[in-house]
């Protein structure tokens, strides 16, 4: 089922006795110590061995002079979290999660992550993958795209759902990708931002990322001129590629990538290219023009919308084993390059590898 990883396989990888004395006196120095320090720490900064939580909050960014845009930003806070409500979506259900609301930041840097829905999906429509994000310390940033069909804002009301949003884009073909471009400009403006900042960010560990549509989002502006030091794709142009049999790029531009790359695929998405005739999903192609280090991970079982929450996408979201499995090999992947943790990005023996020389 995944020999399209072996197409080009060179360099590729499968996963397949102390006195009495001495005792007293050190029962005697722990006692002090676990009396006398923790007075010492700070209110809104904590030991190192506390674990993040997620916060959250949503703001306004400039926009054309005029405009704003709408940022939906989850980080690493030591305040507690509460059940949250983001919005309602079309359907009348509610995206709910779990975040500590307005929280104080921690005071140190963190990377931070700029990520783009894909058409239609909203800027809260993935809360339990970035809430994920934030507990391992990480800011993420992502816009309301001011697509036609929105099936959740951040903000106010939404105005349609997924099958009115992939009704449109039969009407509208991406073609050149000439009538999307707005996006490449909100989310330039998302990163222009997030560099100017006043946040707890370290400037110099950016990753951008983007879900279908918004991994073409992504990469316009990686090719307009920011270089990230990472980027992850779900499902990058399948839809695209399923039905139109379109590239978004071609492989002269994923051969000229220099920083790390994740594609993550969904096995239905898979099965669907093979019973299309296509032979690959579009992963297949990105990762195999992709120089190392690259990856591509399957979601095993996954569709198009298994990135996002029950009540944007309710039968075509991801179940609880998926996103864990997601958000384990994201975080480890962004922990390796992004923090330089000698951590596994993945032991799934469908997944592949391409290495650097000496990796």
């Amino acid at each position: 089922m995944f020999e399209w990883f072996m197409i080009e396989n060179m360099g590729y990888k499968r996963f397949t006795h102390y006195s009495d004395d001495l005792l007293s006196w050190s029962f005697i120095m722990v006692l002090f110590l676990g009396i006398t320090l923790p007075g010492c720490r700070k209110k809104d900064d904590s030991m190192d061995t506390d674990l993040p939580k997620a916060g959250y909050k949503f703001i306004k960014i400039p926009f054309d002079i005029q405009d704003s845009i709408m940022v939906a930003l989850w980080y690493p806070t030591f305040n507690d979290e509460t059940t949250y409500d983001y919005n309602v979506v079309s359907s009348g259900l509610t995206v709910k999660g779990k975040v500590s609301y307005d929280a104080s930041e921690i005071n140190k840097p963190h990377p931070a992550i700029i990520f783009s829905h894909g058409f239609s999906g909203g800027g809260v429509g993935s809360v339990e993958i970035c809430e994920a994000l934030a507990r391992e310390g990480y800011y993420v940033f992502v816009p309301d795209h001011d697509d036609a069909v929105m099936t959740v804002r951040i903000q106010g009301q939404s105005n349609g759902t997924i099958s009115e949003a992939l009704e449109y884009l039969s009407n509208y073909p991406f073609g050149d990708g000439e009538n999307y471009e707005y996006r490449v400009s909100e989310i330039q403006s998302v990163i222009a931002f997030v560099i100017s900042s006043d946040f707890n960010i370290d400037k110099q560990k950016i990753v951008l990322g983007g879900h279908s549509m918004g991994g073409w989002t992504v990469m316009r502006a990686m090719e307009n001129g920011f270089k990230p030091m990472a980027m992850f794709l779900f499902s990058i142009g399948e839809l695209n590629w399923l039905y139109n049999q379109s590239r978004y790029f071609e492989a002269p531009f994923f051969n000229s990538i220099d920083f790390p790359t994740a594609y993550f695929y969904g096995g239905a998405e898979y099965a669907q290219a093979i019973s299309a005739g296509l032979g690959n999903v579009y992963a297949a192609y990105c990762f195999n023009h992709s120089p190392g280090p690259s990856y591509g991970l399957l979601v095993k079982g996954g569709n198009h919308f298994t990135y996002n929450s029950q009540a944007v996408a309710p039968g075509s979201y991801g179940s609880t084993e998926q996103l864990t499995t997601i958000n384990h090999r994201l975080v480890n992947f962004k922990n390796r390059y992004v923090k330089g943790e000698d951590t596994t990005v993945t032991t799934e023996p469908e997944d592949m590898i391409k290495q650097q020389p000496g990796d």
